[in-house]
């Protein structure tokens, strides 16, 4: 059943506020994929906070128009279905992660990224990158391993020092003995 014009107007608005929001765009083929992989794929992308959307390419290229996003041209070729994410790593390791275990299904046509386009390599580079939850404690790490080396430092001065001072104190103490 086709849809209205009205209901095709909404979903042109609907679509164009979530790209104009959004920090990354995925474009992907979900060609060989049956419903059961489909629906997995999906919930790994929404357990990361990322939209999945199938949507006519037609209905896309007006979205995008209308959010000011360059146009994407070839890569809205085909079957498409729009990853959309605040966030760009973690949904380009899903969709490769996915992929490769998938036998390279679905396939990842491009995208965008803040605005610009994005090659499927450069996609399978985002995947590669740490999380942002990797990168704050590898920087956290960073940041107080120098400390810590100043507490262990110090605490083994501080332990040498207490020892001088208990010898002392038992040489005075035999000493004062034998008078």
């Amino acid at each position: 059943m086709p849809q209205t014009r009205t209901n095709k107007e909404a979903t042109v608005e609907q679509l164009t506020a979530k790209l104009a929001g959004a920090e990354s765009v995925y474009l992907t083929d979900l060609t060989g994929l049956d419903v059961e992989q489909v629906t997995r794929l999906r919930s790994q992308l929404y357990a990361e906070s990322v939209e999945c959307h199938v949507v006519k390419n037609t209905l896309t290229r007006f979205a995008i128009e209308k959010a000011g996003l360059p146009d994407l041209g070839s890569y809205l070729d085909g079957p498409t279905a729009l990853v959309i994410a605040q966030e760009p790593v973690a949904p380009a390791k899903v969709l490769v992660d996915f992929s490769n275990q998938n036998d390279d299904k679905p396939s990842i046509k491009g995208g965008l990224l803040t605005g610009a386009i994005i090659a499927p390599e450069q996609v399978q580079e985002l995947a590669k990158l740490p999380s942002r939850e990797e990168l704050l404690a590898r920087a956290v790490g960073g940041i107080a391993a120098p400390i810590t080396g100043l507490v262990f430092a110090l605490s083994g001065v501080l332990s040498k020092m207490v020892r001088v001072v208990a010898a002392v104190a038992a040489q005075k103490e035999a000493a004062g003995g034998e008078e």
